[in-house]
């Protein structure tokens, strides 16, 4: 049976605009790979710090991973704090469960400083 390559989001949201490939030589500080959630939000970053941004995406805005995910946002992995702190030293592990733990409110005032219109619900998670 073959893999379907659709995503319930992509059918349920109204068409992205379309943009045109980059013609030409471009000369920026940082080019991003990928127009997904990760990579607009490291572009997002960058412009903020002043820096010239081009992001490139071989598809569409939001077609990878990133951006075609379950709609949660959550703090963490499919992995137990305290494994990753066994994983990585605590020292590592405890720095990488609070930058997660930090996430979902960075997502949040994303939203919000932006005014992106994508039916957010904070809902928390179990």
């Amino acid at each position: 049976m073959p893999l379907l390559e659709q995503c319930l989001w992509e059918n349920l949201t109204p068409q992205r605009p379309q943009s045109s490939a980059l013609q030409g030589e471009l000369s920026v500080d940082v080019c991003v790979i990928g127009a997904g959630i990760t990579g607009l939000s490291a572009a997002i970053h960058l412009l903020e710090q002043g820096k010239s941004v081009c992001v490139l995406e071989a598809h569409r805005t939001g077609h990878g991973g990133s951006g075609r995910n379950v709609g949660l946002v959550n703090a963490g992995m499919w992995i137990a704090p305290d494994e990753i702190e066994a994983g990585f030293g605590e020292a590592v592990g405890s720095q990488l469960n609070r930058m997660l733990g930090a996430a979902p409110a960075l997502v949040f005032s994303l939203v919000d400083k932006y005014r992106i219109d994508c039916q957010l619900r904070r809902e928390g998670t179990l």
